[in-house]
């Protein structure tokens, strides 16, 4: 009974010595990919795309509401003078434009996000496989995400995200 108790302890200090030394293996960084999406040339890239897109898209539909106004002005200036057909008609062709005018504008504002989501989402896993890499080549357990809001404290030395925007835009030439 007695060897069975020496033999437990001996054990139990063996196992106490041996968790320290694998604490002291663990090693932590964090990346902010929010930081390194805008940073990264393909970021910039694709925010300078989106920002052409979007500048189309208003020119668009600028001039589809300049044409509205047109439409409008000429409904008040000659419809007291149109017979009640005539007015009837532009009316309806001004309701219906102006409809058009509305789905197109709700439409374009979708497009626009789910474009911009699509292009964000390739590029923040194309970091993500970055930090995957660094990580593995440098030896680090853990990586954190800082933007996400999970991480109030960490020392600068364990930040990648310069290595990480450094590395992927190397990969994306």
């Amino acid at each position: 009974m007695k060897n069975i108790k020496i033999i437990g302890l001996v054990f139990l200090a063996l196992l106490l010595f041996t968790i320290p030394a694998k604490a002291a293996d663990v090693k932590i960084a964090f990346a902010n990919l929010q930081k390194a999406l805008n940073e990264c040339e393909a970021g910039k890239k694709a925010k300078d795309t989106l920002a052409d897109e979007a500048k189309k898209l208003e020119d668009e539909l600028s001039a589809k509401q300049e044409e509205l106004k047109k439409m409008k002005d000429e409904i008040d200036k000659k419809g007291k003078v149109w017979n009640a057909e005539t007015k009837a008609a532009k009316e309806k062709a001004f309701k219906e434009k102006s409809q058009d005018f509305q789905k197109k504008f709700v439409q374009y504002g979708e497009d626009l996000n789910k474009r911009k989501q699509e292009i964000e989402s390739n590029i923040i896993q194309g970091l993500r496989d970055t930090v995957e890499e660094i990580a593995k080549k440098k030896g680090y357990t853990y990586v954190f995400e800082k933007s996400v809001g999970g991480l109030l404290y960490a020392p600068a030395e364990a930040d990648l995200t310069n290595d990480v925007i450094k590395a992927f835009n190397s990969k994306k030439k």
